[in-house]
């Protein structure tokens, strides 16, 4: 993918192979995505005027296939709840946390903020040979690249295998090129640069399934950027500089694939991180007491039930004894009224 030129595809990021699913206090998940990236992207018109002085209307155009196109992962468990992750794109470097907010044996609901950054260079120049052997170089010109992009991402998975997310990035792509125009003493430097602002929203699918500590993982990813800006400045030897802004450009992306990601075990918990878990359990169940007063109430007397001492055992009397109880009764107010 041509990522330097000035009707580049601005790089991104999907963040694949992902899962809501915590991995867990002191386990580690690496994870590698191999897949095909087809992308298109609309950059906003540029009003301008034709050497004869008639107005004209400029739009760039840029369509880009990739295969196979890669992204990795790595995850590390401070907890049960909190990982920190780190993924590698186009887009470059990109650290974040995951927060898994629930804890289920079903189902699981993860956000993950991240910011990434990412630079590039190259260079490329035409040597030029004369008759009389003397080298000159033509169009020689040099280009760098920095992308930064911030966004916060929403993760489900299920413990059927399913899972899925849905995020919001902002990127912004700076490039700068500089060139040489014509030979010897007639060359004239021209320093260029186009500054892109945009939206990426991402939605992604997938199945996890999990051979041992293996788990591969077929997805598919598709994103947009809508409202993409560019800011265009030329800058030439002798002459003034021209700048030019618009808005309104578009693209789309669409990556399917599939990811393979191995996982550690967890770490077997000390005794005091035991006890922070069954804290962490109290207070979950109180949680559950407090969202309903029946269930409050109800829960509140079988505690006291148990608290109760239990009562002391009494002798039953049989049906025989009721019966015998008349007969004794009737003996002693006969004798008594002999």
């Amino acid at each position: 993918m041509a990522l330097l030129t000035s009707g580049c595809i601005v790089p991104r990021s999907m963040i694949l192979g992902q899962m809501a699913a915590p991995v867990g206090r002191g386990a580690a998940d690496a994870t590698v995505f191999a897949g095909v990236q087809y992308a298109e992207q609309t950059n906003p018109r540029y009003e301008a005027r034709n050497d004869i002085g008639d107005p004209i209307t400029t739009e760039e155009k840029s369509t880009a296939f990739s295969a196979p196109n890669f992204e990795a992962n790595i995850q590390y468990g401070f907890n049960e709840n909190v990982a920190l992750n780190v993924h590698g794109s186009s887009a470059g470097v990109q650290p974040g946390v995951k927060w898994t907010v629930n804890r289920s044996k079903v189902a699981h609901f993860a956000l993950m903020p991240q910011v990434a950054f990412g630079y590039a260079s190259t260079g490329t120049g035409t040597n030029v040979y004369g008759n009389d052997g003397v080298q000159m170089a033509g169009q020689p010109t040099t280009r760098t690249s920095f992308t930064f992009l911030g966004g916060l991402r929403a993760f489900a998975s299920h413990n059927s295998g399913f899972y899925g997310g849905v995020g919001y990035d902002f990127i912004f792509n700076r490039n700068f090129s500089k060139t040489r125009l014509g030979t010897g003493n007639a060359s004239n430097e021209q320093d260029t640069i186009f500054s892109t602002t945009g939206h990426q929203i991402s939605v992604n699918i997938g199945f996890d399934v999990a051979i041992g500590f293996i788990h591969i993982r077929p997805e598919i990813a598709v994103a947009f950027y809508p409202g993409i800006a560019q800011n265009r400045t030329i800058n030439t030897a002798g002459s003034e500089p021209v700048s030019a802004s618009s808005t309104g450009g578009f693209g789309w992306a669409i990556f399917p694939g599939f990811s393979i990601g191995v996982q550690s075990p967890r770490r077997e918990l000390t005794e005091a991180e035991e006890d922070e878990e069954k804290e962490r359990a109290n207070e979950e169940r109180k949680k559950k007491k407090r969202r309903g007063v029946v269930d409050e109430e109800k829960d509140d007397e079988d505690d006291d039930e148990d608290d109760r001492p239990a009562p002391k055992k009494t002798k039953s009397r049989s049906s025989d004894d009721d019966e015998d109880a008349p007969k004794k009764n009737s003996r002693k107010q006969v004798e008594w009224d002999d």
